[in-house]
């Protein structure tokens, strides 16, 4: 059955599927993407901590970041208990997120995993 579709396959000789040929406009808008993404980074030690060490990743920036979470807190204006809650969450909210970026001085985007 031929059908036609807005992509192609190439299969290679063992039949596994080695190329997609795409449209240039879908290709451009995919790129277009990928590079506002590029620009959101994590440092292998953040990511060491949270993967490997089961650190919470809001902890595991701190701790990257030499900071204590009385300091955090202090740059927030809320007390050191009420940040490690915020610290030992499982899925804080994004304006919380914010503000612990904030305080950190980084992209609340890379509290996100």
């Amino acid at each position: 059955m031929n059908v036609h579709t807005k992509y192609s396959r190439i299969v290679g000789s063992d039949g596994k599927t080695q190329y997609f040929l795409v449209p240039v406009d879908e290709l451009n808008q995919l790129l277009a993407h990928t590079k506002s993404d590029q620009e959101v980074t994590i440092p292998h030690a953040v990511v060491t901590m949270h993967v490997l060490e089961e650190m919470p990743l809001i902890a595991a920036w701190r701790t990257h970041l030499s900071l204590t979470q009385e300091e955090v807190a202090r740059r927030m204006n809320i007390s050191q208990a009420a940040y490690s809650q915020i610290e030992n969450a499982k899925n804080p909210r994004e304006a919380t997120r914010k503000k612990v970026a904030e305080a950190l001085g980084i992209d609340y985007r890379q509290l996100s995993a």
